[in-house]
This record gives C-alpha cells, structure tokens and sequence, in this order.
C-alpha cells in the first residue's frame, strides 16, 4: 500500500512571514504549484485575512481559486459540527481577535483539517494554551499541526534551516 500524500491547511501568519525572506518569490511560486496539485489548501478566512498584508496578498491573490478549499467541504456537516466542538472547547480562537473578526480563520482551518485529515500549518507558539496548536490536540478534534518552516522543510521548499532558527520552546515542547 503506498503512502497517503501529506495535504496541508496554511494559516495566514505562514504566508505573511515569507514576504520577509530573500527567496520569497521562489516560495510563493513553490506554494501556487502544490496548491495547483491539492497538496496545498487554505480556508475562505485565511484570505480575507491576508488582504491587509499588501506583499504577501499580492503575491497569492491571483491563485486563490487554487488555494480554498471548496465550498461545499468547508462548509459540510462534518466540519460545521467540528466548529461548533471548538466553540466549546477552544473559544480562545474567536477571542483573539478582540471582537474585530467574528469570523475567524483559525477554527476553521482546524476543523477542517481535522474532517479531511490535513496537517494545519501555523507559527503561532506550540507551547501555548490558547493558540492553534493547543487547540489541535483537544480530545476529539487531534489533528497534527506543524510550524512554518517545519512545513518548508518537510515540503522540500526549503532544504537549509540554520541552527539558529530552531525555537528553543519548540525543541524542549518535544513529547510533552
């Protein structure tokens, strides 16, 4: 039996931070190619977050057909009822934005990913208890959520992390 291909769900946070690497062109190409081969997804939110992030939307705005996942598997039963268990478990997610976005992408992104069996990417710490990664492994939802450069590497994007860029709070969160 061969190997299911990793998919994976990228929050808005991924996508603003490679603006600021030298090769972000280079990124932002290799990111639209495993979108165009589904390996590569986002959800609604996630774009209507990134549209006050000038460079960033305007390196993606044009491949966002290739990017969402589709109405009808974002919005399904499965993951409504996800929504609604993160609404119960995981408030946090809606409470970070202050009462400014009702809608949030960060719920959906893991509800989905949860659903489909995606692996959410995200920057936000993985040690924290109100953050997406927390949320990730509540009972009942446990989807695997990963960092934005363990994405690049693990996708091949990226082949050279400096030991430097490794997260200390990541590195000793290891198992716990």
């Amino acid at each position: 039996m061969a190997d299911k291909k990793t998919i994976y769900v990228i929050d808005t946070d991924v996508l603003v931070r490679i603006r600021a690497r030298k090769d972000s062109t280079e990124i932002y190409a290799a990111l639209v190619k495993m979108a165009e081969k589904g390996e590569l997804k986002t959800v609604r939110q996630v774009f209507d977050e990134l549209e006050s992030h000038g460079s960033a939307f305007k390196a993606l705005s044009n491949h966002k057909a290739k990017f969402l996942v589709p109405l009808k598997d974002q919005y399904c039963e499965g993951v409504q009822k996800l929504i609604e268990e993160l609404g119960n478990k995981a408030q946090y997610l809606w409470e970070q934005t202050g009462g400014k976005n009702p809608d949030p992408a960060d719920p959906w992104l893991i509800a989905v990913a949860t659903h489909y069996g995606y692996t959410v990417v995200t920057n936000e710490s993985q040690i924290s208890q109100t953050r997406i990664p927390a949320a990730c492994k509540i009972e009942g939802i446990g989807c695997k959520c990963i960092s934005g450069p363990h994405f690049l590497v693990e996708a091949a994007i990226v082949t050279e992390i400096k030991p430097e860029h490794i997260s200390v709070a990541a590195f000793f969160a290891e198992g716990s």
